[in-house]
């Protein structure tokens, strides 16, 4: 990898203990890397004269010059670019991740609800973090863990029973409703008992212990629409190319939390009135309730459970936890206790802060119904785009990948503001932009008579930039994965794009040996950057 080549280059002449950036200047005029190395050293002159005698540096450079308040700027030689971009169609990058195992837990929607917004952002993220992670080289197991027990169970199946008996249907006529029918029933029953909750308080309180001690006159029905709820998830999922290694459930965890909790009163947590709660203040942090009053596991409680047997089925190295920021207190909490309880967690467990998905206009919440549904949404962004696309599986592939791409360009811990009309626009920064770009080089590459093997030859600016920006995509992997940020793949990719059809508007492709090299390359890592994204990249649009 040429970055890590220059690094090595330069700790030679100022010595391992000198912190120093390499990064690539914002204008390609100055160069193909830039070090502040004697910014820092405060001896300039002596570093650039050094680094161009340096032999490892000497070979890959054509240029090496001072700029500015003292940065020293790179420029690598076109013979030796053009091999690391072959290096790259190969697969061939740093894989600073090999041997590590990490697993990623998202999506976690709970039962008995619909899938809105904001349970996609983690789902797509989650995904496209999988498959950064294993381009660099980890193995990785993807893992979703739902809550399918608590007040909000029992809160969406008094309501819906409530509906059922208004409407006049029994559960086995409820059974033959479709699987849209089916989950929105349910999630209008958890707006219900949300909302008539405090007026029937004891009824929804005990409906809830009737559950978790799966009392026979109510287990049937809560099977029944957990089962509805797990197939319409499954979906998505399908929908969304997610294959999940493990469900785990708050259900299997419950019992074994509460447990553990309650065999380490007095070492890890605290009886305070009537409740067992983790003192948090000592340690910065904020005191939790773990165990109720009326002896039930609250979500903290079933953290504590899960850990322990997530680390038995997949003994990780890192459990990154991609959640919504508005948890970040809670998980604080939790995997402080986690690490209390075994040592063996710190350092392990990790959450990755999630913003928010808004909808221009819109808002969203479960507990009033304000949700802005996945199906629908897809259904929103495919109307749009159905005058670019006539076939239907590459609509299908173009509305996922509008709507992923809007999701991933977007950094993690920040809001995403989604407009459908940006999303699906040709013009701009989005995934079906991506997605004409790889299949205009593809339809290129397919009416051309000759492709023949890459030669030095590019003298046009329009050439010269797209090739280095080619040779730099397994840094933008690398960053992906050790930053947690997909959308550092995704800016490269757009970058990329916007590079090539600058290139295509300005050079005429066909007959030039060189050019449709370049073009084949830009097709081969937008393919490859795309499914890092979770997206398909259609051969035509």
């Amino acid at each position: 990898m040429l970055i890590k080549l220059i690094r090595r280059s330069i700790e030679k002449v100022v010595g391992k203990g000198v912190k120093f950036m390499v990064e690539h200047p914002a204008n390609m005029d100055w160069g193909d890397y830039s070090t502040n190395a004697g910014i820092v050293t405060k001896q300039k002159d002596k570093v650039l004269t050094a680094l161009k005698a340096e032999k490892s540096l000497k070979n890959i450079a054509s240029e090496i010059s001072l700029a500015g308040a003292g940065f020293i700027n790179i420029s690598i030689r076109k013979d030796f670019l053009i091999n690391q971009v072959n290096q790259l169609l190969k697969g061939d990058w740093e894989k600073p991740l090999k041997g590590k195992k990490i697993m990623v837990e998202f999506a976690h929607p709970n039962t008995h609800k619909e899938m809105h917004i904001g349970h996609m952002r983690t789902l797509i993220v989650g995904e496209a973090l999988s498959r950064i992670f294993e381009a660099n080289g980890a193995k990785v197991f993807r893992a979703n863990y739902q809550g399918d027990i608590g007040p909000h169970v029992a809160k969406s199946i008094w309501g819906t029973q409530k509906l059922l008996r208004r409407r006049k249907l029994s559960w086995e006529e409820a059974e033959k409703l479709s699987l849209a029918e089916k989950a929105h029933l349910l999630g209008e029953g958890y707006v219900l008992g949300n909302r008539d909750y405090n007026q029937n308080k004891a009824e929804i309180d005990a409906l809830n212990n009737q559950i978790y001690q799966h009392q026979p006159e109510i287990e049937a029905v809560y099977q029944r629409t957990r089962g509805w709820s797990l197939e319409y998830y499954d979906q998505f999922y399908q929908r969304f190319g997610t294959k999940f290694d493990r469900l785990f459930f708050e259900s299997e965890v419950a019992e074994k939390g509460k447990e553990i909790v309650l065999k380490n009163i007095g070492r890890v947590f605290a009886r305070s009135r009537g409740a067992v709660v983790f003192k948090g203040e000592k340690y910065g942090l904020h005191t939790r309730v773990f165990i109720t009053k009326d002896g039930n596991p609250t979500y903290e409680a079933k953290d504590i459970g899960l850990g322990p047997l997530q680390f038995q089925v997949f003994n990780f190295d890192r459990c990154i936890h991609v959640v919504a920021n508005e948890q970040a207190g809670y998980f604080q909490v939790v995997i402080k206790a986690l690490e209390l309880l075994d040592k063996k967690f710190i350092g392990r467990e990790h959450h990755l802060p999630m913003g928010m998905v808004n909808l221009i206009g819109k808002k969203i919440s479960s507990r009033t119904g304000e949700i802005i549904k996945v199906d629908s949404l897809l259904a929103e962004v495919k109307v749009k785009l159905e005058q670019l696309c006539q076939d239907e599986a590459v609509l299908e592939q173009a509305a996922i990948g509008a709507v992923k791409y809007s999701i991933l360009k977007t950094n993690c811990k920040q809001d995403v503001v989604f407009e459908v009309n940006k999303s699906v626009s040709l013009e701009g920064n989005s995934g079906p932009y991506l997605q004409y770009s790889f299949a205009r080089c593809r339809s290129v590459l397919a009416k051309a008579a000759e492709q023949g093997a890459a030669r030095v030859g590019g003298t046009y600016r329009e050439e010269d930039e797209l090739l280095r920006l080619l040779a730099r995509f397994g840094e933008a992997v690398n960053q992906a994965a050790e930053e947690l940020a997909p959308d550092a793949a995704a800016k490269y990719l757009y970058d990329l794009a916007q590079k090539f059809n600058v290139f295509y508007n300005q050079r005429r492709i066909a007959g030039n040996r060189f050019r449709l090299w370049l073009t084949q390359a830009t097709a081969e890592i937008l393919g490859q950057g795309l499914s890092l994204l979770g997206i398909s990249a259609p051969e035509k649009m």
